[in-house]
């Protein structure tokens, strides 16, 4: 990491009074601010040279990218009917649903293309098995875009031009009743599985019943998820292909939008039904979990592309699904390529520097800036950028739960330290953000955050951020204000109880394959020291951040924000826990019962928020929460991303100004499926003409 640079404070940007009482201070939002410091933020500053591709964006109408209908004939390629024509499938026609999904050519940038070739990108996160739905990692990094399929589409919504609502999927539409209570949906008719079996209501059914609403099972969604005023949502089937909802209050729109990423990735009843300890007396859900080993491949997915072969730790192959439910105009069943390689890395970094060389095809730039601007400038260079300015951000966050996770007398201590305003408040402004920006990148890609929404949302408003800026004298002062004294260590120590005097001591997760938040947390370590709190570092894949998570073993860890501080009409859940299980500074929010007067005051914001329809509230809302997040301190923020979209310049049909991150990751945003290689830059197969026919039981 670069040496942070450390400038010199203007004296005037900060007003300090020191007085002798230790009253409390007036704080909205009802926080527990008090003490005897009083700081005056400061305006947020205005980004000085944004970043931004987004006008390049061109927007349509839902029917002008795709529709449901039969088309008057299909095609294939070649090698497909080949095998076809040796018994070894059904015709196309019989593998298509009734009514296909037709992505329309006239959508398309290049227009339509040749079938052949290969996606190449990396991983860094260990697979752990296939059984998605039961919360097993797949390995991220676009991996689970490809296995996983929703009810709804959220990736490409940033596309359109006609409503504020994800794209249909596995769901062709839906009807609200005119009470707002119930909500129909129409699931695409004759779809399959990548092993042939039919996709049905019970696939659906089986997911909300034995998934997301079983409390033994660790998923990506639960039931305080869908729930709407606090009051549990209904599922129900209709028939085969019709599903109903029921909800306890009107209108609950902003759930289309957990339909259409993981909290809802639809599994395979067929498949894994039989190993749900519900319906196996032999099985446990640790077995369950396990069910779909990462090398017993293929596993049926809806996905364009089939996991048909991994070398573990090295290399993940998939194949071309021959039953994928979607077309183009012409007929011809997508995906255009054929095979998608993901190849193993120790952590994000390798995906940029392989984009760069050629060797892979999508990246998310969050750091190397210097490499790649300097690389993409390159006429010759293999790769183009697209950018997103503010569209990220780092920060730290606090452990507050005072019960779930708590089993030392440091957990005690450090979460009741983490609950006081003032703590929040020191370490904030002990943290020098803009030297940080500074360290991690010359040039305009990073700066300075305040927390709460990211400035490149469309419901920001830059004077509601309550902004404290780096003052190391005043968050001594705080400190000292809480009765914290410097022991024979060097470091202040705890003010009472059993660890009375001795050194205070959080600890700080960063995940192994984000460097962003390895560096965040490095550069912490001595601006912590600077005001006498020791800070150590612990470095853990996502899966093992993800079991911390939910044991509540831990203080502090660095996250990164994206699309919920983005677009928070989509992920409204997510700005604030209402319920366990739904915020991982607060996980067990409902059980404890100890949420502080201003998380009170961020749910009743969010909760008003999730189901109001009219723009210039939603804004007013937003304003208010973002006044009541940053003035809390409830996490610290340390700084925004301008991320870039690296794509591979001769890949076809990316839509101009492809978003790094809106409703989803850039490959959720793209329809893969429709992205092609002309022949003279098709990388060769690995699997050549052989489908994946033969599935072996989940086990």
């Amino acid at each position: 990491m670069k040496k942070v640079l450390i400038p010199l404070m203007v004296a005037a940007a900060l007003i300090m009074t020191v007085t002798a009482c230790g009253g409390k201070s007036k704080s909205t939002g009802g926080s527990e601010s008090g003490g005897s410091v009083v700081v005056t933020p400061i305006p947020y500053p205005v980004n000085p040279s944004p970043l931004d591709s987004s006008a390049k964006i061109k927007r349509y109408a839902l029917d002008q990218v795709i529709e449901y209908r039969s088309l008057p004939k299909y095609s294939e390629p070649d090698y497909v009917t080949a095998q076809v024509n040796q018994g070894k499938l059904p015709p196309v026609n019989q593998r298509l649903p009734e009514t296909p999904q037709v992505i329309k050519t006239s959508f398309m940038a290049d227009g339509p293309g040749p079938y052949g070739g290969v996606f190449a990108n990396v991983f860094a996160v260990p697979i752990e098995g296939w059984n998605f739905g039961a919360g097993a990692v797949n390995g991220w990094f676009g991996i689970e875009a490809i296995v996983s399929q929703c009810l709804l589409s959220s990736g490409p919504a940033y596309l359109r031009s006609d409503a504020n609502e994800p794209f249909p999927a596995l769901a062709t539409g839906w009807t609200w009743s005119s009470d707002g209570l119930t909500l129909t949906m129409d699931l695409i008719k004759g779809a399959k599985w990548s092993d042939g079996q039919p996709f049905t209501a019970d696939d659906v059914m089986y997911t909300w019943e034995d998934n997301i609403n079983d409390p033994n099972v660790a998923g990506r969604s639960s039931p305080g998820t869908w729930a709407v005023g606090g009051k549990p949502t209904k599922l129900e089937k209709v028939n085969d292909y019709q599903i109903k909802w029921t909800f306890a209050e009107p209108f609950p729109v902003y759930l289309l939008w957990a339909m259409a990423d993981d909290r809802f990735y639809v599994a395979p009843a067929h498949y894994y039904k039989p190993h749900h300890p519900k319906y196996n007396s032999n099985a446990t859900y640790s077995s369950f979990r396990s069910a779909g080993k990462p090398t017993a491949l293929p596993v049926p997915v809806l996905g364009p592309w089939v996991p048909t072969e991994y070398r573990t730790d090295e290399l993940l192959v998939f194949k071309r699904n021959p039953y994928y439910w979607k077309v183009d105009s012409d007929g011809r069943q997508l995906p255009y390529i054929d095979e998608v390689h993901f190849t193993y890395a120790t952590n994000s970094l390798a995906r940029t520097m392989n984009t760069m060389a050629g060797t892979c095809d999508l990246s998310n730039v969050g750091e190397s800036y210097d490499d790649v601007a300097r690389s993409a400038a390159d006429p010759n260079a293999p790769f183009r950028v697209d950018w997103q300015g503010d569209s990220h951000a780092y920060g730290m966050e606090f452990n507050y739960d005072t019960k779930f996770g708590v089993s030392t007398d440091q957990d005690k201590a450090n979460r009741a330290l983490f609950r006081d305003i003032r703590f929040r408040q020191a370490l904030t402004m002990a943290l020098d953000r803009d030297g940080i920006a500074a360290s991690l990148a010359a040039g305009p890609f990073y700066r300075a955050w305040g927390g709460g929404l990211l400035p490149a949302s469309p419901l920001y408003t830059r004077e509601s951020v309550v902004y404290l800026p780096y003052n190391v004298e005043t968050a001594k002062a705080i400190l000292a204000s809480l009765g914290l004294k410097t022991n024979s260590e060097g470091y202040l120590g705890y003010p009472e109880g059993p660890l009375a005097g001795k050194t205070i001591e959080i600890q700080l997760l960063a995940q192994q394959d984000l460097g962003n938040e390895i560096d965040i947390a490095q550069a912490a370590i001595p601006m912590f020291q600077a005001i006498g709190i020791k800070l150590t570092m612990k470095v853990l894949t996502g899966t093992a951040i993800s079991e911390t998570e939910l044991n509540g073993k831990w203080d502090m860890k660095s996250y990164r924000y994206d699309s919920p501080q983005l677009v928070p009409n989509a992920f409204p859940a997510q700005l604030s826990p209402t319920d366990d299980n739904m915020m991982y500074n607060h996980y067990k929010i409902k059980t404890s019962g100890d949420a502080m007067p201003f998380e009170t005051e961020l749910n009743r914001i969010t909760t008003a928020f999730a189901t109001e329809t009219d723009a210039a509230k939603q804004r007013q809302l937003m304003a208010e929460y973002n006044k009541v997040w940053t003035e809390n301190a409830t996490n610290i923020g340390v700084v925004t991303v301008s991320y870039g979209q690296l794509l591979n310049k001769y890949m076809k049909n990316v839509q101009p100004g492809l978003p790094v991150n809106l409703y989803s990751w850039g490959h959720q945003s793209m329809f893969m499926e429709q992205l092609y290689f002309e022949p003279d830059h098709q990388r060769r197969l690995i699997l050549g003409t052989n489908l994946p026919l033969n599935y072996p039981a989940a086990n």
